[in-house]
Parts: structure tokens; sequence; C-alpha cells
């Protein structure tokens, strides 16, 4: 696919332009490492607990509020979150494709079901190694501005109205097949699957879609 023919191009965050390692390390391991002192668990339990009710809402708006998961398992996730700011790293291949796209003045936008609070801890942390990282888009927007995840057709609606994208004329990136099938649904036509985005895991192909493993894959000499 060449993203050059499209007039936008929507780019995921966490597993698309960064590692998702962190993530899986965060949610796996420490939130259930810090579960099991507060409450006492054995930690096999803790895990299982922790992973459970994450998995209850997987897709869901509420997946994705780190508020909310603060108060569940009544966590300062915050400061647990900021130990790993230097595991915040882009995947290979990410700031070929952005200075690629950009030199060939594509708009792009990030595009992320991040809650706010995460999404500026990973932006603060990923330009300490890359001071122009923001600048590369038009827009970064969370899903929590319209108050509907990037699984579901109410966020499509309210992103395409206010950032006034035309679907048949936008291409999106994102490691998540849910997101991938409601956009496809909504019309956005250039559809792009990331199959590693956990670099310490193996790829994993998304079938229907377009797969690449890194983003400069995508880049046409």
């Amino acid at each position: 696919m060449n993203l050059l023919n499209f007039e936008s191009i929507l780019l995921d965050m966490d597993g698309t332009l960064l590692d998702g390692y962190f993530d899986d390390l965060f949610w796996n391991d420490w939130v259930a490492k810090a579960y099991a002192t507060r409450t006492g668990l054995p930690l096999h339990q803790a895990r299982t607990k922790v992973q459970s009710d994450l998995q209850a809402v997987a897709g869901q708006f509420a997946w994705y509020d780190f508020d909310r998961w603060a108060c569940h398992f009544g966590l300062d996730l915050a400061s647990l979150q900021d130990r790993g700011q230097g595991l915040i790293r882009c995947r290979p291949g990410t700031l070929a494709l952005l200075d690629y796209v950009t030199d060939h003045k594509v708009p792009m936008i990030l595009t992320t079901n991040a809650h706010p609070k995460v999404l500026a801890f990973k932006l603060d942390a990923i330009q300490v190694q890359h001071p122009n990282f923001t600048s590369y888009f038009s827009h970064i927007i969370s899903s929590h501005r319209f108050g509907f995840p990037k699984e579901a057709q109410g966020f499509w609606q309210r992103f395409a109205a206010q950032t006034g994208i035309k679907p048949a004329r936008t291409a999106l990136i994102d490691d998540n097949a849910q997101v991938l099938n409601a956009a496809k649904a909504y019309g956005i036509a250039g559809l792009i699957a990331v199959s590693q985005p956990n670099s310490n895991l193996p790829p994993t192909r998304l079938p229907g879609y377009d797969n690449v493993r890194y983003l400069n894959e995508l880049i046409k000499e």
C-alpha cells in the first residue's frame, strides 16, 4: 500500500509508533506485583485478578481509563508508571516513516486510546530522546476527548467531524484488530496492521489486512 496516495494518515501510538513492551510489562507485571503487595495476595492470584478485571472490559472505554483502574485496584498508577520512563521508545522504523511522510507533506494524526495522563507521560518520555517527535503530527488526539474508544463507531463519527478527514482518502496504521475493524466499518480506506507491537514477542499476523512488522516497510523508494 502506498501511503502517499492518501490525503491523511492516522497512526496509533502504543504498539505502532512506540514499542508495546512497556505496556505489557506495566499491566502484566508491575500492577500485579503492586496489587499483591497491597492486598497480601500471592502474586499468581494477584496477577489472575488484575488480568481478569482488565479482560472483562477489553475493547471498551473503561479499559483505557487510567484513573478508573487506579481507584479500582487502590494503587498509585501514576507513580508506578513513572519508574518506567526509560523504557518508552520508538519501534524500529518509526522515525524513518515519519520523516518520509513529512518530506512528502502528507498530514499525519496521532490517534490513540491512551488516557490523557498516559499520553502526556509517553510524549514527555519520548521527547527526551526525540525532541521534535510531536511536531510530526497535525493533531494528537486521545479517544477520551470523545468518550468512545477507537473500537466504537461513536469515536470515528466524532473524530471525522472534528478533524475533517475524508474516510475514503485516509489511511490508518494500528496494531489492534478491533480498531481496524471499526475503522473499516466506518469507511477508512487504507488499513495497515502492525504484526509485532511488542518487540520482545514474536510477530502475529492480523488476518484481513496488509501487515507490516516495522513502519519503514511502508517507505516506497
